[in-house]
C-alpha cells in the first residue's frame, strides 16, 4: 500500500512537469513558424542574388574581353580634335602606339605634338596620316601608310570621324542626306572593313574595332533626320560584326556619347531648330576627355555598348535588344524602370512638337 502511495505521488509530480514542457514546446514551435516565414524571403533573396552574381560572372566570361592598350597599335580616325584626340591621349597614357587620321595637316601636327606629351615611355610612337574617310581608296592608303610607319597593322581601330547639321526634314536637301550618310556611316564602314581585313590577314588575336554612334543612335526626335539614322545604322553594323568577327577573335564595341565640346558641337547649334533645343533641355556637353575616359573604362571592362552617364545607361538597357549586357541584374532593373519613363518622354516630345510656335 505504501509503495502505491509513493508511485501516485511521483506521477502527480511528473504531470505538471510534462505540461510545462509541452507549453514550452508549443511556444518554441510558434517562434519557429514566425521566424521561418520572415527568413524564407531573405534566404530566397540571398540565393537569387548569389545565383545572379554567378550567372553574370559566367555570362561575362563569354561576352566581355577586357582591353589592355599597352604596346598596341591604335588607329583613330577623326583624331585631330574632339573625342578622337582625347581618346588618343588616354591611349598614350596607357602605353599604346598611336596613329591619328584626319584631313587637315596643321591640326594633325598640333595634335601629335600634344599626344606625345602624354606618352609614358620613350619607345611609344605617335604618328599621323592625312586622309579623307569618305573616300574608300584614301582609307586604304591611310592604313598602308600607317603600316609602313609603324611597321605593323593596327591592333585597335576606332572610327571617330563624323558631323551633324540639325534641321527639319523638309528643310534638308537630298545632298544633305547623302553627305552625312557617306561621312557618318560609310566612313565607319570603310575604316572597319580595312581594319578587320588587316587584323585577319596579319593573324592579330584580340584585335578591337570601336564604332562611335551617339545617344541619338538609341532615340531620336525632331531636327535629327539626317544624323540619327546614320547612328542607328552604325549600331546595326556593330551588332552584326560583334557576332561575325568572333571567328577571327576580333572584339567589337560601340560608343554612345551625348554632346561633346568640340568645333562640331558649336557648328551644329548654328542650324539647330528651337524645338530641338526645347526637347533636349539643358544639354550641357561633356569634354572630350570625359567622354574618352568613359570609353576607356568601358573597353577595359569589356563592355559591348558603352555610354557616358546614368540617363544613357537606362536608355542602353531599354534599347539593347539581344546585345550583351553590362551587368545581368542591373540591366534588367534599368530596363523595367526605363520603359515607363521612355513612354512618358515620348508623349512629352509629341506634345512639344505639336504645340510649338514655328516661324
Amino acid at each position: 500500500a505504501n509503495d502505491l502511495l509513493y508511485i501516485k505521488a511521483d506521477l502527480e509530480a511528473l504531470l505538471p512537469l510534462s505540461e510545462k514542457r509541452i507549453r514550452n514546446l508549443q511556444r518554441d514551435l510558434v517562434y519557429l513558424k514566425k521566424n521561418v516565414k520572415v527568413r524564407e524571403p531573405i534566404i530566397g533573396l540571398g540565393a537569387a542574388t548569389l545565383l545572379a552574381l554567378v550567372g553574370d560572372y559566367v555570362y561575362s566570361s563569354f561576352t566581355r574581353v577586357p582591353f589592355k592598350p599597352a604596346g598596341k597599335h591604335c588607329f583613330i580616325t577623326g583624331g585631330s580634335t574632339g573625342l578622337g584626340k582625347s581618346l588618343a591621349i588616354e591611349l598614350a597614357k596607357a602605353g599604346a602606339d598611336i596613329c591619328i587620321v584626319a584631313r587637315r595637316v596643321t591640326e594633325l601636327e598640333a595634335a601629335v605634338k600634344e599626344i606625345k606629351t602624354h606618352a609614358v615611355n620613350e619607345s611609344q610612337k605617335v604618328i599621323y596620316v592625312s586622309a579623307n574617310v569618305t573616300d574608300q581608296k584614301d582609307v586604304v592608303r591611310a592604313f598602308d601608310e600607317a603600316n609602313v610607319k609603324m611597321g605593323r597593322n593596327p591592333d585597335f581601330v576606332c572610327a571617330c570621324a563624323g558631323a551633324s547639321y540639325p534641321k527639319f526634314f523638309l528643310d534638308h536637301t537630298m545632298d544633305d542626306f547623302e553627305k552625312l550618310t557617306t561621312l557618318n556611316y560609310l566612313g565607319q564602314v570603310y575604316v572597319a572593313h580595312q581594319g578587320a581585313q588587316r587584323m585577319r590577314d596579319s593573324n592579330i588575336k584580340g584585335g578591337k574595332i570601336v564604332f562611335v554612334s551617339s545617344m541619338l543612335g538609341m532615340l531620336s526626335f525632331a531636327g535629327w533626320s539626317t544624323y540619327a539614322p546614320t547612328k542607328y545604322a552604325v549600331k546595326g553594323l556593330a551588332d552584326t560584326l560583334r557576332n561575325e568577327l568572333k571567328r577571327y577573335d576580333i572584339g567589337v564595341h560601340i560608343f554612345f556619347p551625348g554632346g561633346i565640346e568640340s568645333p562640331g558641337f558649336d557648328t551644329e547649334n548654328l542650324t539647330k531648330p528651337e524645338i530641338t533645343k526645347v526637347i533636349e533641355g539643358a544639354n550641357t556637353p561633356q569634354t572630350g576627355t570625359e567622354c574618352a575616359q568613359s570609353l576607356m573604362h568601358g573597353l577595359r571592362k569589356g563592355y559591348y555598348m558603352i555610354v557616358t552617364d546614368v540617363i544613357a545607361e537606362v536608355l542602353r538597357a531599354v534599347t539593347r535588344g539581344v546585345s550583351p549586357t553590362n551587368n545581368l541584374v542591373l540591366d534588367y532593373i534599368l530596363a523595367v524602370i526605363g520603359q515607363p519613363i521612355g513612354s512618358a518622354y515620348a508623349l512629352y516630345m509629341d506634345y512639344e512638337v505639336k504645340n510649338a510656335k514655328y516661324d
